[in-house]
């Protein structure tokens, strides 16, 4: 929390403060005697005499920060000393007050209702439609003039005020900072803050003067005060943004027909470029009775800036972008997390933004379905491309293509309680190794060489052929496949 020597100077009303001010930054955040020897700090405010600065000062009391100066109508130093710490004290508490309902997704009402001690004149504010979203509820119907009336009683302004003054004024909604106008546009005076995020203007808020002048420490209270409805804004359309995206790549990883388009407009605008490489991992607990996927998730968008991470059923996919960090270091910096959150990872294989979300998540859940599941580890695609490419072989092959030996065995074994099926599988998985095949199968080496004999009865083609045993044996993968589900 940051006061500028206006607010000071507000808070020491009650001593008549003489004040020479001219940078006004909001910069104090600390208070301390002034003394000689002092280095003076930019964020502190220094309280002294003025014979402490002067050699023909008198003993009145000083408050000074940088360029600036109040002189006190006072000489009790402790007294000022102790009511500049309240005003401190103050402006530490609103400070944190606010903060909290930022965080913790209060109302923008929640925000004026919080700030009564600061807002002291009638405050409102308005939507980019000018309708009402909250207000300084000291204030009722009858109290301030006709405009607050009308807007706390019909939720916006009046339509032909409106009219006018977009009229008088076309490029209100473009204009920084706290501004008035010098002609009478409002029935009072008043002082109108912007809220534009993202070159969107996103709302207003007006200040209404009903006394006369205006302490120049009040509109730096307003200005405060607005900075954090400010925030408010800026953190509720990140988690507007953050919905949006969370949905859009949560749909095209799930959905083969799902258009990318809009999430890759979107990922562009973040500021991710076409040609980037990028590659999907695919998180999850397999020890934990109980998910924590949301935390982890919020966890992981916190701590990395290379990556985005959505909840998906009871996974985390992140996407990560290895414009500048590879997927060794990518691995090396998760392991810690995944260790401590219990999660293993699986990663797929790299690709850019134009190639298909969905094809190179599947990559990704094929990976993680092989992969052995240890607490701790990433695991990386590029190990388990043959169980990868198995599952799409799978999805579009129709059983008939499989070779015709398979039926043929199935059969033969079916009718006479044999086990051919069985053993030309091994035999092929073992490279036709007679020694391994037999081990594997506890049979007698004659024993397995009459199967062997009899198979190159039963199936029709030559096992020399290396492109027939490799039909053999992706067709006992796949239907082995088929047979698990």
């Amino acid at each position: 929390m940051r006061l500028s020597m206006q607010i000071f100077a507000y808070g020491l009303r009650e001593f008549h403060p003489q004040a020479e001010i001219r940078s006004n930054a909001f910069e104090i955040e600390a208070v301390r005697l002034f003394s000689a020897n002092v280095t003076m700090e930019k964020n502190t405010l220094y309280i002294g005499r003025l014979s402490d600065l002067f050699k023909n000062g008198n003993d009145s009391v000083i408050c000074t920060h940088r360029n600036d100066l109040l002189q006190l109508d006072t000489t009790d130093l402790e007294e000022v000393l102790n009511r500049v710490l309240d005003v401190l004290s103050f402006y530490t508490s609103w400070d944190t007050a606010m903060m909290n309902l930022i965080t913790t997704g209060a109302m923008l009402q929640d925000l004026f209702d919080a700030s009564e001690g600061v807002l002291r004149r009638p405050v409102f504010l308005l939507d980019p439609l000018q309708r009402h979203l909250a207000h300084t509820q000291c204030y009722e119907v009858g109290e301030v003039d006709e405009m607050w009336d009308i807007l706390l009683t019909s939720g916006s302004c009046d339509m032909e005020f409106l009219l006018a003054f977009n009229e008088a004024d076309p490029e209100r909604i473009t204009r920084k900072g706290i501004y008035s106008y010098e002609e009478q546009y409002f029935p009072n005076e008043s002082y109108h803050y912007n809220f534009i995020i993202q070159d969107s203007f996103l709302g207003s808020a007006t200040l209404i003067v009903l006394d006369g002048d205006i302490h120049a420490g009040e509109l730096d209270e307003y200005s405060l005060f607005c900075s954090y409805i400010e925030r408010w804004f800026q953190l509720h359309i990140q988690e507007q943004d953050n919905v949006i995206l969370d949905a859009q790549i949560r749909t095209v990883v799930s959905d083969e027909k799902a258009d990318a388009s809009e999430l890759r407009r979107r990922l562009l605008l973040l500021g991710w470029q076409e040609d980037d490489p990028l590659i999907f991992m695919k998180l999850d607990a397999p020890l934990q009775p109980y998910s924590i996927n949301t935390h982890l998730a919020h966890s992981l968008n916190m701590a990395f800036s290379h990556l985005y991470a959505v909840t998906l059923d009871l996974s985390i996919c992140l996407l990560c972008n290895l414009r500048t960090i590879s997927p060794g270091e990518t691995k090396r910096q998760l392991e810690p997390l995944l260790s401590s959150a219990k999660y293993y990872a699986a990663m797929g294989q790299v690709f850019h933004l134009e190639d298909s979300f969905y094809d190179n998540y599947q990559y990704a859940e094929v990976t993680s379905e092989y992969c052995e599941k240890k607490v701790g580890e990433v695991y990386e695609g590029k190990n388990y491309v043959l169980p990868y490419l198995l599952e799409q072989m799978k999805s579009s092959i129709l059983p008939d293509t499989l070779h015709p030996a398979l039926k043929i065995l199935r059969s033969y074994d079916d009718e006479h309680h044999t086990d051919f099926y069985e053993t030309l599988r091994i035999y092929l998985k073992k490279e036709r190794n007679i020694a391994e095949t037999a081990r594997t199968l506890h049979l007698h080496r004659n024993t397995l060489l009459y199967r062997l004999k009899r198979l190159g009865e039963l199936v029709p083609d030559d096992l020399n052929n290396d492109e027939v045993r490799l039909h053999l044996l992706l067709s006992f993968e796949i239907a082995q496949k088929y047979e698990d589900e």
